[in-house]
């Protein structure tokens, strides 16, 4: 049994698939996270998951819980698509499927329910990260509510805002690239699926005005449907504040359904099929976000703490890589501190950084293509 005790801050996406690498590993591995269950927040409802992705999940997850991602995961799609307002054809580009137990998307909520099968003992909900002290033999974790943990190793998988890198890299710079997207879902009825365009069933289509504003759609096509809810397709409408008609305070201020409006409105002249689309989305399913990115990767001295996902890369989602970058790094570092512990961490960074780098350029040149010119400070 490795005695390697490793505190992860963060149940997201890459800080579950590392405790599921861990454990099987026998390494002692706890997850803090500040939510008080696994459903309390809007990150998206669609991820995409491309081959570093399912390597990642290969090598990470145990075969019981590789099984049961495969098994809620979305029914394989082959198409992705651009158009303008009037829908008319931009560009495409299919992919043939060739394995139908493939997996290339998954719905958030299920995936994260199938990364969380078996931890029961080893993710810790409602735990809000305040800070750490590196101590002579590990490092102190600090909650709000006064709590304490020690670890040998700490790691940051704590998203964007991350709280773990603002103790670590306290100059890491992140700059909101000045687009708002608002996500939101159509339920699919089969009456519903008679009007949707084709396209729009096949795989990720986006749409745009020339204006700046554009729109996404999805689908979602369970092969095993949660409890909760069945089939839909995404929609995700995308622009600067000026062009949603609002400010960042109004517009993250407004309820699901006046915010579900702002993108009605911002339809109302494109093709009809677009807008009966928009208009029968489910209106309370709508949140903003706001879509931020990196701007360098810089190496830091190895120490006792580290981080993974969008804690040290963050970068938009026009090349649909967040995900499947931090299922790499939680890939990498599963094995890093399961053959070398504390001493594997140099090389996890190395190679992390010089992956992730690639990576975050990538998804600025296609935001860039996607939305036009984007801030960079």
């Amino acid at each position: 049994m490795n005695a390697l005790q490793v505190a992860i801050v963060g149940a997201g996406v890459g800080g579950l698939a590392l405790a599921q690498g861990l454990a099987a590993a026998g390494v002692d591995v706890r997850v803090y996270e500040r939510d008080p269950g696994p459903r309390q927040r809007n990150q998206g409802y669609r991820i995409h998951v491309d081959a570093t992705g399912n390597r990642a999940l290969a090598a990470t997850l145990p075969p019981a819980v590789h099984r049961r991602v495969v098994e809620t995961a979305c029914l394989p799609g082959d198409l992705l698509a651009g158009f303008d307002s009037a829908l008319t054809p931009l560009f495409e580009q299919v992919f043939p499927v060739t394995d139908p137990d493939a997996v290339n998307a998954v719905d958030r909520f299920a995936f994260r329910r199938a990364l969380l099968t078996g931890l029961d003992d080893v993710v810790h909900f409602g735990h809000e990260f305040a800070g750490y002290t590196v101590t002579d033999d590990g490092v102190e974790l600090r909650f709000a509510d006064g709590r304490t943990a020690t670890a040998d190793v700490l790691v940051g998988a704590d998203g964007v805002g991350s709280r773990v890198r603002a103790g670590l890299l306290p100059d890491f710079e992140v700059v909101d690239i000045g687009v708002r997207c608002v996500y939101g879902k159509l339920p699919l009825t089969d009456a519903v699926r008679a009007k949707v365009p084709p396209a729009f069933l096949r795989g990720f289509c986006f749409a745009s005005d020339g204006t700046g504003r554009g729109a996404g759609f999805a689908p979602v096509l369970f092969r095993e449907r949660p409890e909760e809810y069945g089939d839909y397709l995404m929609v995700v409408f995308t622009g600067t504040p000026e062009l949603l008609g609002h400010s960042d305070e109004e517009l993250f201020a407004l309820g699901p359904d006046a915010l579900w409006q702002v993108v009605v409105e911002g339809t109302a002249g494109w093709h009809p099929a677009i807008r009966e689309v928009v208009a029968a989305a489910d209106a309370t399913a709508a949140f903003p976000i706001t879509l931020r990115s990196c701007t360098r990767i810089d190496p830091w001295p190895t120490g006792r703490v580290t981080l993974l996902g969008d804690a040290v890369h963050p970068m938009t989602p026009a090349a649909g890589a967040g995900a499947n970058t931090a299922l790499h790094d939680a890939a990498l570092l599963t094995a890093a501190l399961r053959d070398r512990g504390v001493d594997g961490l140099a090389e996890y960074e190395r190679e992390m950084i010089g992956h992730a780098r690639e990576v975050v350029a990538d998804s600025r040149r296609r935001a860039e293509q996607m939305f036009g010119p984007t801030r960079t400070e």
